[in-house]
């Protein structure tokens, strides 16, 4: 009765019976009978399917209210018990921003996994949000900070790893052919190259003498990959907003040049992200210590 009380509550939190089962290590069909066996055995329908969406009855609206924060509780249970033979072995489920992945993470796992031959990874690379992060124990984000700047509000418990300056640039073939933007506002006139997780859309912010420029920019390459903006801006395509650790070479030997360099650009911020929990799995606790160690360490390495 407990295990399809709590497949009921993946239900609820996804909105599918497909990702719910997926998540919590069934079969799709076995969820559905699971669903029906629940609802004839507490004599009430629990879910509303449709062809988009499936949603919570009342009834099944209570019993998600009153079984998720115990359901919480349970589980913190579990992994005080577990983490009291202090053992670092089990599974650590990742969603990370691709350059992230590339740069740091796969070093930062691979080095883990020698001195933790117990501990597995499953790593998802996205940009996107993960506001519900129940199937994953960490997310790791970028996102494009400013003085003053709000984040969105969340239940994630946030850590910043590193922050770089954002700078806009592009290739000397595009000036030759479309002029230099001397404003921000001339932006709305040029290709520009943007990802909107990065920049929360299609806005970028710049700064001189205290006074900031928020231009919407023109939406000509949009794309949640900062290595394909740069390709794109080194083939002379448009102007790009890139953290200029990614674009230091080429900004060095004149492959991309930087533009309205008069203004304080918007900095690139990697962060990670974590339900907080009473009790954090020995192997997810060790393993965040280790990141955060490592990440400020790999980031004051010469290149």
């Amino acid at each position: 009765m407990l295990d399809k009380i709590v497949y009921f509550l993946y239900v609820v939190r996804t909105g599918s019976f497909s990702v719910a089962a997926r998540q919590y290590g069934i079969s799709a069909s076995a969820g559905s009978r699971w669903i029906i066996e629940l609802e004839d055995n507490m004599g009430v329908s629990l879910l509303k399917r449709s062809t988009r969406k499936v949603v919570p009855t009342q009834a099944g609206l209570r019993l998600f209210e009153r079984f998720d924060n115990v359901n919480s509780e349970i589980e913190d249970i579990f992994t005080e018990i577990q983490n009291l033979g202090n053992d670092d072995r089990g599974v650590i489920r990742i969603a990370s921003t691709p350059l992230f992945a590339k740069n740091f993470l796969s070093q930062i796992v691979g080095e883990y996994l020698l001195d933790h031959p117990h501990v597995t990874f499953r790593v998802i690379e996205t940009a996107f949000d993960m506001d519900h992060i129940d199937e994953i124990d960490f997310a790791i984000r970028a996102i494009a900070v400013y003085q003053g700047f709000q984040e969105k509000d969340s239940l994630l418990v946030k850590r910043s790893l590193l922050r770089y300056p954002l700078t806009a640039c592009c290739a000397p073939s595009y000036i030759e052919m479309f002029s230099k933007p001397e404003v921000p506002e001339d932006l709305k006139r040029h290709n520009c190259l943007y990802a909107s997780t990065l920049v929360g859309g299609n806005k970028w912010v710049f700064e001189r003498d205290g006074e900031f420029t928020t231009v919407d920019i023109a939406q000509t390459v949009e794309v949640e990959d900062s290595q394909f903006l740069k390709t794109v801006a080194l083939t002379g395509g448009g102007i790009a907003y890139l953290p200029v650790t990614l674009i230091k070479e080429e900004l060095e030997d004149g492959r991309l040049v930087p533009v309205l360099d008069d203004y304080i650009n918007s900095d690139f911020e990697f962060s990670l992200y974590f339900r907080p929990r009473k009790q954090m799995p020995v192997r997810c606790a060790n393993f965040k210590d280790y990141l955060i160690k490592r990440v400020r360490e790999i980031s004051e390495e010469p290149m």
